[in-house]
């Protein structure tokens, strides 16, 4: 029986992750928005290596500082088990308007955030509503100028696949560093493979 290269494709990635506790979700779509440097960022520029993405505010005073610390402990437990290198976090802003470039990186100063692994973005309101669209999340105006959203922290797989959507009760260090490791035998199976 002949069988295509995208039928072959697609059942060898089918099979990497049938064993795997991690099912594939979706791809989430590309896009290009603009880093704390007020540099173009586009989120394919990340494909082989895994991502952890998150949607916070630099204004919150609710769960976004506790997003943002449990993101600096799972680049901590990264980085002890050597593989921080292997991974990139994400921080986009859910605020636009207030969060330009330089106040993304006076957060990321506040929080002791390195660059090389970590990047915040920002851009139009068009464009960071299309990417919570895309990754199905939401804002809303809340009282004195905060806004109520999600808190929630993606994991994409070194293909730019989505394997993970941790609520913010559930993103604990050890289990992100699990996670990541899973992900990283994955690929390393599949590198090793004739």
């Amino acid at each position: 029986m002949f069988v295509g290269p995208l039928l072959a494709a697609l059942l060898v990635s089918a099979a990497e992750t049938d064993n795997s506790r991690l099912a594939v979700i979706r791809t989430p779509a590309d896009f290009t928005l603009t880093t704390q440097d007020g540099n173009p960022f586009r989120l394919s520029s990340l494909r082989g290596k895994v991502v952890l993405v998150s949607f916070v505010f630099t204004t919150c005073n609710g769960t976004c500082p506790a997003t943002t610390h449990r993101m600096v402990l799972a680049a901590e437990a990264l980085a002890k088990a050597g593989l921080l290198d292997k991974v990139h976090l994400l921080s986009i802003t859910l605020d636009p308007a207030r969060d330009k470039p330089a106040v993304l990186r006076d957060y990321m100063r506040l929080y002791d955030i390195e660059a090389k692994h970590w990047t915040f973005l920002t851009g139009s309101p068009e464009q960071i509503d299309k990417v919570l669209s895309d990754w199905g999340m939401w804002v809303r105006p809340a009282a004195n100028g905060q806004r109520d959203h999600p808190s929630r922290v993606f994991l994409l797989d070194r293909r730019g696949r989505l394997r993970e959507i941790y609520d913010l009760q559930f993103f604990r260090p050890r289990w992100v560093r699990e996670d990541v490791q899973l992900l990283l035998k994955e690929t390393e199976k599949r590198t090793a493979q004739p």
